[in-house]
Parts: structure tokens; C-alpha cells; sequence
């Protein structure tokens, strides 16, 4: 049996990952002070003009070994510099680069440090004249002259703005200073010396301009999407330490549903919903993965294509997709970083069973209620005042919660990378460790999870790289063998069903107390991995990818891609029961009884191996080339993927003894084995053609076919086109004299998709194994037909159309989006309702019969700056969808209330409907003056605490006519976020609030919980409004209604951190280029309008379920 102990403890795997931190931390560390003498003997040659001081540091940097610290608040490093220096040492090449300005430099070995000292200005005779400047200001791209330039003289505060070819003429005194603004380029303030002629270069400056967005198949500048694209950087999603990516991006992403319906380890990830579409397609650096078993600190940004832009997916990307990538080198020395991370994760909210007392009470009154005997009750008067008193031994009161839960689970994540490169060769490699333990004191289980990724891209030959990428993943599942997802007869149902009339634990220590647990034992026993047994599993996730790239020299722009993929997951699963022996036990007689066994009377064993297969191949030729204003760029895309399983079963029973957890040493006597495969494939090609006019006018077009083994020969090829348009507004000569605007885009795009999400191969006749039948006395294997073939099944369509805008004004001090859609889906596939005669045999098949139409808005804003030396970027996103039923097939109904209720077609797709209560019956006079309850047969069954519901036709009956439309189903219809990043001096801190409306959540407690207890109907409170009806009361409580299902609503502080970075000049010494120290949370704080229920608001609406958790981080992040 493995031992589960502390994940704080010295284990052997933890302490190989610290002496691998070390290891590189100390070989770093030894190189490092070797260094000497390299400042006076390194030689550089700078020729630069109109660049930033920030480029020329990046560029000495990149040309050398040394490494500049700086804080950026205090050096202006957007200054424009012009100069000119040949093998020259670093001393000169600052003195040049900083002369005139406050900033000073202290070199140490390759490290300079710098920083802002007194103003060394040149004297300037106050009595000089004004002189003429001439110049023409141009585009540093495409070398276009700029009409309409701001150029203000800054001391003076007057200015001219540029002519139609792009020159200015302006008088100034020498050393003046010019300010050059644009809308859409960077602002330049230029110091004038005694030059007569300045032409100045102008460089594109808009943070999301030029922002480049992964989309399909390749990467935009965000400045010319078309499409409806959000996307996420790495810095966001590790803000905190979150052990699934999708948690992380909840709230970041404008029409991102996300929903956690479990906090268990490794089963904690969000399920992902675009638009409220569905499922979305995941892919990983160019093929379709998981996104939850990769480490956040491995992603280099999350984007999300929502409308028409997806349609480049084709079959796969109906409901939206979901782009993952990864980091990689760059060309630069290597940067190290280590990040460490100890966590406490406990539950966000958490009823605690009713103690003996109040369980007792509740169980009498039950049974009295029920209009059951005295006689007959379960606990008399006497023994419930036993079991608050606490004294007899005979009357125990166990609380489950506290010997068992612990509030405080422990987690811990580490990971380290390396990332670098040169101009012919760049690399990424990253390893990373998470255990996370579950919240049982004893033996509880926990997760376990191994990251390992490789990144090179090698330049080959001038015009052939070759991309080369390994990731592996491995999860180590260790559970119980009840069940912890949510739903019925699962573990947690067990901490409902342990009774607290029973103790813990019995004086003879090798002996179990029984505690019921509807037939467990109790909660003690079956979340006891030594007592009762376990239920592992391992997950192996293989990816490779290689790709080349040829760029032919015969043509500008035209380039040849191939790329491969082979993508392999293992799945090894072992379940060992135990049998348990629990007793009760007799003190005064100091006997024991055997009360039950848990398990089966011996051991048994089952295991699984599943291994999946994905091969993907892709060839494109590519196409991106200027012409003047004109920018071209083509793709013609073949993707072919073959996809394979294999699954074999088996399993024994009957072990002689539970040391011996091998399949070997159970009884061959019934053993069980089974074993299957599949395999699919898909084929797509691909066209894409993008173009754009003076980057002002933007046209996208797409077309994919996708081929699906799933259908017929003649029904297998779909055809998905979509086109969008762009027309940034800002770039208008119209808009030359509006200087608050920075950028103002217009967006316009239709799509469609398919989807073949039906089982494999329809349209094809298949038989099961039926019954064994004897033909005289021979027995012969029976099949029966699996269902009537349909050859005309084909792919369902979806079409979406959208429009959106998007802004920024006051230099990014309010910037957002706004887009709206309608989707519209039809040939869903549905079986028709006609009748066959059971003599036919089988049943008919699915057709492309239904339709249904989804519609919706997001809105995201923000504002960002600085305010002295405090940083600021502040935003938040709204978003609404809902679907609807266009047609449905149903059976026709001519009573108007059933069509009303029952009918679907034309209707929302999650109506609710159920009866409206008007608070619980307080006298029998109520109850005889309430309308004839039909099911009921009368009201003769109600008593003061049942539940009364409004009679809406006011026929004086309450039947199935007086359902209404009650709410939503519980996918929210609106989702929010609201982020706040600040960061002063070595201070920063986050916060990203999250929330959602519009939804229905139930509340019915079965549970006989202290909430329960404190909130139920009485005859003592005769409480009209109390939380919970009667114990024992009509079956009418039982109807659907809005007394249980109510309007839900949440805002949540999902993320929180502070973080201080360390001072430079205490880390240099020990030749670190950073270390940030940082306290973060997640779920800290919870808004919930349905709280005083003490259920989470993201809580699944089935059964018993593992609470969601709140999470409180200590971290390091150490970089060198």
C-alpha cells in the first residue's frame, strides 16, 4: 500500500526537484563571479537613428554580455536617439548615449546599473535667436510622408502640424525641445541642437496594434483582426498560482463561460463554454489537446476565437476555439527562473452534518410529522436529551466533520525554466511540479502532476528553419474507491449518511466502528485508502511536433510549410476493494458485535489500459508580401488526422488476502475481461487570404472543407466559408484633427461551421450480441440489429454572423471592444417521433431535423496609465448569450396550456418550469381555505409547513395548469470580470473579480445538516418564510418550484496578489537579475445571493459534490 504521507514531508521525488533547483542556481552562480575585466575590454559598434534608448540597450545587450538594471519609472527610456559609434568601449557608448540628461551608470563586471542622478545640461545663452527648422516626417515602415503631424516646441507650448507631403517648417531656439504625435505612432520628444534639417521617423505605437494574437494556422497584429478574437497573456494566467488553466480564465476573456462544479485534486479544471455554445475545440501549439494537465507557467498566451474567425477549424470549431501557445526562445543569454509555491487550499463554503442531538430530534420529528406512530418513532424524548447532554457513553456524539475534514489541505507547485537562444538557434525548456492532497485528514488521496517542454527553432539556412517541440505530461490520480465527482452514491454522499450516534473510533484499535454510511460503514472507512482500498490512476500525455519552413528567393513572400504532430495518451487505471469488518461496541459490557462489512466479504481488483493516438499533417504554402499600401497574405492549408484507441478491461474478485494487490492472486473463478478499438480520420483543406489597404481597410476571407469518415461516401465533404471585414476609422484624414483618439476600428464578419458529433458510421447497418438461443441441443450466440441505417445523414450546419468595434482614446486612458452575434444551427441531428410496430425490430435512425439560434453581446473597457511613479491598467468585461429553439421535433399538442409548458420549438432552449410558492402553510384554517390540490386528492394530506403554491389560473385547482416559466437552466445567461493591476516602486498587487447572472441553482436541502436544523419549519417558529418546509412533510414539497430552484447570482474575488521585488542593488550581489516574493489567493471572497442556502454559487445541481476551494499562496520568483 503506497504511502500517502505530507506533501511537506522530505520525499524522495520533492527532494530531487530542490537539488535540481540548486544545482542550476549554484552552476549560474559560479560562472557569474568568475567574470572580470569585460567592461575594459569589450569593444561595440551602435548605429542607430530615431531609436528608443530602451532599443539601444536591448541591442547592446543582445551584441554582449552585459545586462542592464534599471528602474523604468526613473529613466526615460522612450526617448528618441540618433548616434553613431564604431568599436567603442561601454563607457563611451553611455556617455554618448546619456549626454545632456540626469542618468548615471555604475558598471560592475557585465552588470550596469542605472539610475537618476543630478542634471548635467549644456549652458545655453538666454539671448540667442530664433532660428528656421525644416524637416519631412515619414513612416518608419513604408517610408509613406505623414499629413497632419502634431509637432509642438514643449518649453513654449505652440506647434505646427505637417503638410500634405508630410514637411514642416518651424521656428526654434537650440536646444529646444520637439514633440512629434500621431494618432497610431509613437510620440517622440526630440532635443534640437543646431541642425538646420531634421526628418524624423515615425514608429507605429499602439500597445494593441501591435499586439500580435495567435489565431488559426498562424498569428495577426491585433491591429488587423476582423474577427472576434480576446486573448490572455502568460503574466495574467500566473498572477496567482492556480493548478488548472481554465480557472485562470475565468473573468479574463469577454464571452468566456467558465464553471467549477468540483475543488477535487486533479478533477478541479472549469468547464469552458464560448457564447454559451458548448464544449470548445482546444489546441496546443497546432493540434487538439487538453488544456487542464499543462502548467500555466508553460503558456505564452490563451486566445479565444468566438465568431467566424473560427471557421478555419471547420467541423471541429462549431462552438468556438480555444488557441494555446506555448513559450520559446528568443535571442538573447539564457534567462533561468524558478518559481516555488506552497499553497492551502480549503472549501469556499461547506454544511456540517447535524450533531447526535440535533439529528435525533430531526429524525423523531420527521416520523411524527409523517402522521406515524409514537410507538414506532426512532428516538424517544429521553434519548434525544441523552445525546445533547453528552454524558452517557451509550449516547455518543461524533462530529464527523472535525475528525475527518480538514480545513486546510496542502498544495505545492515548482517549476523552473530555461529560455534563450542566438539568431541562428533559440530554445525554451520548462519542467514543473504540482501535488495537490484532498481534504481528508487520513488517508485521503491526493494529485499528482509532472510537466516537461522543449522548444528549439533552428535556423538552418538563411530562407529554412526547422521547429522542433516536445511536451509530456504526467498525472498520478490517487483516490478513493468511492467515487468524489459529483452526483449520487459517491463519497461525499457517504459523509451525509455517517451517523453521529456511533464513535470514531473503539478501544480496540484493530477494530472499525461501524457508522452506518448506507452500507459503507461510514465516511471513516470508505475515504480510508488503507482500510477500504483504492482507485489509481495514470495519465502519460506524449506530444511531439516538428515543422519546416522553406522561403523560396524566386518569389517575395512565398514560403512552404510542413508540419507534423503525434500526440499519444496512456491511461492505466487500478481499483483495489478491501473488505472492512466494523463492529459496535457494548462499554458496559465491553463487547463487541459485528454490525456489518464493508466491501464484500473478500478483496477485488479491476485495471484498465487505454492508449489514444493522434497523428496530424499538415502542408501549407504561404504568401505575405507589401506592395506600396498594399499588404497580401494567402495560405493553402492540407490537414490531414487519424485518430486510434484501444482499451482492454479485466478483473478478478475473491483475493485471499489484500497484502497481494496483483491480478495473479485473485480467483480465476469469474474473472471478467474485455477489450475494444476504434479508429477515425479526417481530412481538410484550407484556404485563407488576408488583405489589407494602408493597414486601413481590412479584408479576411476563409473557406475549409472538412471530409468525415462518420458519413456516407457521397455526404462526406462540408464546406465552411467565412469572410470578414476591417475598417480602422482612426486612419481616416477625417480623423487627423482628433487628437483623443488613438485607434477606432470597425469589424464585420459572417461564418460557418459544421459538426459531426454523431456516433461513428450511421449510415451503416450493425448488430450486438442478444440472447443465446437452443436449436435442438445446440445453444447459438443471438444478435439483434442495432437500429435502421440513415445514408443520408450528413453534417450539421452553423452559421454566425457578427459585429464589433474597438477603441482607445486619451493614449489608452479608456480603451475596449464591443461586439454582438447571432448564431443560428440547423440539421441537429434527432430522431423522428413516428411509431414503429415492435415486430419491426429496431428503431429509426437519426436525421438532420432540428434547428435552434443563439444570440448575444460582450462589452469590455478599460483604462490603464501611470499617476507619477503608480502604474495603473484597470478593465472589465460584460457579456450576455442565450439560445433558442427554432424547431424541435415534438409531438404536436392542440391543449393550450401543455403546448405552453411542454413545446420547445420557438422557445428558449433552458426554460424552467414548475410551480410558484407563496410561502408554507401556517394553520389548518389556511390549508382547508387553500385550492384542491388535485394530485393530492384533496388538501386533507397538508399540514401547517408544507409548502403553498398560487393558483395562476385561479380555477381554484393546483395541477399541472399552474406551472410557469420559473427561470433559467444552470448555464449563466450573463458573466462578468473586473481586473485591477497596480504596481509602485517594487509593489504590485491584482485583483480580478468574477462573477455571473442569470441562472437557477437549487437549494433543497436533503441533508439533515446544522443549517437544516436551524432554518427548517417548526411548530414552535410556525415560520411562513423559513428556509425549509416541514421534516416529513407532503409530497407536494417535492414538486418542482421556485421554492427549490431560485434565480441565482454571484461576484467573487477570484484572484488576489501582492507581490514586492526585491531592490537591484541587494540581488546583484548575488547576481540574480530578479526576485519577487508574493502572498496571492483565489475564491478569497464570495458575493452570493443564494449564500444563506451554504452552498457555493457554482455548485452542480446534482447530488453530492466535492467542495469548491479557497486557496491562500506563499511564492518566490527568482531569475537569473
Amino acid at each position: 500500500m503506497k504511502n500517502n504521507s505530507s506533501i511537506f514531508s522530505a520525499g524522495t521525488r520533492v527532494t530531487r526537484i530542490l537539488f535540481l533547483f540548486s544545482f542550476c542556481f549554484l552552476s549560474l552562480y559560479t560562472y557569474a563571479i568568475n567574470a572580470s575585466k569585460y567592461a575594459q575590454e569589450k569593444t561595440l559598434t551602435v548605429k542607430v537613428q530615431n531609436k528608443t534608448v530602451k532599443e539601444v540597450l536591448d541591442y547592446i545587450e543582445k551584441n554582449s554580455e552585459f545586462i542592464f538594471f534599471y528602474y523604468n519609472k526613473a529613466i526615460d527610456t522612450k526617448r528618441s536617439v540618433s548616434m553613431h559609434v564604431k568599436d567603442k568601449t561601454i563607457t563611451t557608448i553611455l556617455d554618448r548615449l546619456f549626454e545632456g540628461t540626469d542618468v548615471q551608470y555604475e558598471i560592475k563586471d557585465r552588470q550596469i546599473s542605472l539610475k537618476k542622478g543630478s542634471v548635467q545640461q549644456r549652458p545655453q545663452d538666454k539671448k540667442q535667436q530664433k532660428r528656421k527648422l525644416t524637416g519631412k516626417v515619414v513612416d518608419e515602415e513604408t517610408n509613406e510622408p505623414l499629413v497632419g503631424v502634431s509637432i509642438v516646441a514643449v518649453e513654449e507650448n505652440r506647434g505646427i502640424i505637417t503638410g500634405i507631403d508630410g514637411s514642416f517648417s518651424i521656428e526654434v531656439y537650440n536646444n529646444t525641445k520637439l514633440q512629434f504625435s500621431y494618432i497610431g505612432y509613437k510620440k517622440q520628444i526630440l532635443l534640437i541642437e543646431n541642425q538646420p534639417i531634421l526628418n524624423v521617423r515615425m514608429q507605429p505605437d499602439n500597445a494593441m496594434l501591435n499586439e500580435v494574437v495567435v489565431v488559426g494556422y498562424g498569428s495577426q497584429k491585433k491591429g488587423n483582426l476582423t474577427g472576434s478574437i480576446s486573448s490572455v497573456k502568460s503574466e495574467d494566467l500566473t498572477v496567482a498560482p492556480i493548478a488548472t488553466v481554465s480557472n485562470s480564465l475565468a473573468g479574463r476573456l469577454p464571452g468566456l463561460i467558465a464553471t467549477q462544479s468540483s475543488g477535487q485534486p486533479g478533477s478541479n479544471s472549469a468547464a469552458l463554454n464560448i457564447r454559451g455554445f458548448g464544449n470548445a475545440l482546444v489546441i496546443v501549439d497546432g493540434i487538439e489537446a487538453s488544456l487542464d494537465n499543462i502548467d500555466a507557467n508553460q503558456i505564452e498566451s490563451v486566445s479565444i476565437l468566438k465568431d467566424g474567425a473560427a471557421s478555419i477549424y471547420g467541423a471541429r470549431a462549431g462552438n468556438g476555439v480555444i488557441l494555446v501557445t506555448t513559450k520559446r526562445g528568443i535571442n538573447q543569454k539564457p534567462i533561468i527562473t524558478l518559481n516555488s509555491t506552497f499553497t492551502w487550499q480549503g472549501a469556499t463554503s461547506m454544511l456540517k452534518p447535524a450533531s447526535a442531538g440535533q439529528r435525533a430530534e430531526m429524525e423523531r420529528e420527521k416520523h411524527l410529522q409523517a402522521g406515524l406512530p409514537e410507538s414506532s418513532a426512532p428516538f424517544t424524548e429521553e434519548a434525544v436529551q441523552k445525546y445533547y447532554d453528552g454524558t452517557d457513553p451509550l449516547y455518543p456524539n461524533t462530529d464527523w466533520y472535525k475528525v475527518l475534514i480538514r480545513d486546510w489541505a496542502p498544495e505545492q507547485q515548482h517549476n523552473i525554466s530555461v529560455r534563450g537562444g542566438s539568431e541562428k538557434i533559440k530554445y525554451y525548456g520548462f519542467f514543473g511540479y504540482l501535488n495537490q492532497q484532498t481534504m481528508i485528514k487520513k488517508n485521503g488521496g491526493k494529485y499528482e502532476r509532472f510537466n516537461f517542454q522543449s522548444n528549439v527553432d533552428a535556423k538552418i539556412l538563411d530562407n529554412l528553419t526547422l521547429q522542433i517541440d516536445l511536451g509530456y505530461t504526467q498525472e498520478q490520480r490517487d483516490y478513493t474507491t468511492r467515487d468524489m465527482s459529483p452526483g449520487l452514491n459517491n463519497m461525499w454522499q457517504d459523509y451525509w449518511n455517517t451517523l453521529p450516534y456511533y464513535p470514531a473510533s473503539l478501544p480496540d484499535p484493530n477494530k472499525v466502528s461501524y457508522a452506518y454510511g448506507a452500507g459503507t460503514g461510514g465516511l471513516h472507512v470508505s475515504s480510508n485508502r488503507e482500510l477500504s482500498g483504492y482507485s489509481d490512476t495514470k495519465n502519460e500525455d506524449l506530444r511531439g511536433t516538428a515543422s519546416l519552413e522553406y522561403k523560396f528567393k524566386a518569389v517575395k513572400g512565398l514560403s512552404l510549410k510542413i508540419f507534423e504532430s503525434y500526440r499519444k495518451v496512456n491511461m492505466f487505471g487500478k481499483t483495489f476493494t478491501k473488505p472492512v469488518q466494523l463492529y459496535t461496541y457494548e462499554p458496559n459490557s465491553d463487547t463487541y458485535t459485528l454490525a456489518g462489512t464493508s466491501g464484500g466479504n473478500k478483496a477485488t481488483l479491476s485495471q484498465s489500459v487505454v492508449q489514444e493516438s493522434t497523428f496530424t499533417q499538415q502542408y501549407s504554402l504561404n504568401y505575405d508580401n507589401h506592395f506600396k499600401d498594399h499588404h497580401l497574405t494567402a495560405m493553402a492549408l492540407l490537414e490531414c488526422i487519424d485518430y486510434s484507441s484501444n482499451t482492454l478491461l479485466a478483473g478478478r474478485k475473491d483475493f485471499m488476502t489484500t497484502a497481494i494487490d496483483q491480478m495473479f492472486a485473485g480467483s480465476a473463478v469469474g474473472m471478467t475481461n474485455n477489450g475494444y478499438a476504434s479508429e477515425m480520420g479526417r481530412m481538410s483543406v484550407v484556404g485563407r487570404i488576408n488583405y489589407s489597404y494602408m493597414d486601413k481597410y481590412l479584408l479576411e476571407t476563409i473557406l475549409r472543407a472538412d471530409a468525415s469518415a462518420k458519413f456516407p461516401p457521397g455526404k462526406r465533404w462540408g464546406y465552411f466559408p467565412s469572410v470578414s471585414l476591417g475598417w480602422v476609422i482612426s486612419k481616416e484624414k477625417f480623423m487627423s484633427g482628433i487628437d483623443f483618439i488613438d485607434n477606432l476600428k470597425l469589424r464585420l464578419s459572417y461564418g460557418q461551421s459544421g459538426n459531426d458529433g454523431v456516433g461513428n458510421f450511421q449510415y451503416l447497418s450493425g448488430y450486438s450480441y442478444g440472447h443465446a438461443y437452443l436449436f435442438g441441443d445446440e445453444s447459438m450466440q443471438g444478435i439483434s440489429p442495432t437500429g435502421l441505417a440513415n445514408p443520408n445523414l450528413t453534417w450539421e450546419k452553423i452559421k454566425i454572423s457578427n459585429v464589433g468595434i474597438d477603441f482607445s482614446f486619451f493614449d489608452r486612458k479608456l480603451y475596449g471592444e464591443m461586439d454582438a452575434f447571432y448564431r443560428e444551427r440547423t440539421g441537429i441531428p434527432g430522431n423522428r417521433l413516428a411509431s414503429l410496430p415492435s415486430t419491426f425490430g429496431a428503431g429509426l435512425p437519426p436525421e438532420n431535423l432540428n434547428s435552434l439560434n443563439d444570440r448575444g453581446f460582450e462589452i469590455k473597457l478599460g483604462t490603464s496609465g501611470q499617476w507619477n511613479e503608480l502604474l495603473y491598467d484597470i478593465s472589465g468585461n460584460i457579456s450576455w448569450s442565450r439560445a433558442k429553439w427554432k424547431y424541435l421535433e415534438e409531438a404536436e399538442l392542440t391543449d393550450p396550456d401543455q403546448a405552453r409548458i411542454y413545446l420547445k420549438s420557438g422557445k428558449w432552449t433552458d426554460r424552467v418550469f414548475g410551480y410558484v410558492s407563496d410561502g408554507l402553510f401556517t394553520s389548518q384554517e389556511e390549508i382547508m381555505e387553500a385550492p384542491h390540490y388535485e394530485a393530492l386528492n384533496g388538501n386533507a394530506t397538508l399540514r401547517p409547513g408544507d409548502i403553498r403554491y398560487k393558483d395562476l389560473n385561479d380555477d381554484g385547482i393546483i395541477n399541472w395548469k399552474d406551472q410557469t416559466d420559473i427561470g433559467k437552466g444552470t448555464t449563466p445567461h450573463w458573466m462578468y470580470g473586473f481586473n485591477v493591476a497596480l504596481a509602485y516602486k517594487g509593489f504590485d498587487l491584482s485583483a480580478l473579480f468574477q462573477g455571473a447572472f442569470g441562472y437557477n441553482q437549487l437549494v433543497a436541502s436533503n441533508q439533515l445538516s446544522t443549517l437544516l436544523y436551524e432554518e427548517r419549519w417548526t411548530s414552535i417558529n410556525n415560520n411562513s418564510n423559513a428556509l425549509f418546509a416541514r421534516l416529513g412533510g407532503s409530497s407536494s414539497n417535492s414538486w418542482q418550484s421556485d421554492f427549490a430552484s431560485k434565480k441565482a447570482g454571484y461576484l467573487r474575488l477570484k484572484v488576489a496578489s501582492l507581490g514586492y521585488n526585491l531592490p537591484k542593488h541587494l540581488i546583484e550581489k548575488c547576481k540574480l537579475s530578479n526576485v519577487r516574493l508574493y502572498l496571492s489567493g483565489t475564491n478569497l471572497l464570495t458575493f452570493n445571493k443564494l449564500g444563506k442556502y451554504g452552498i457555493d454559487p457554482e455548485a452542480p445541481n446534482v447530488g453530492c459534490y466535492y467542495p469548491q476551494q479557497r486557496t491562500i499562496s506563499l511564492g518566490v520568483n527568482v531569475s537569473f
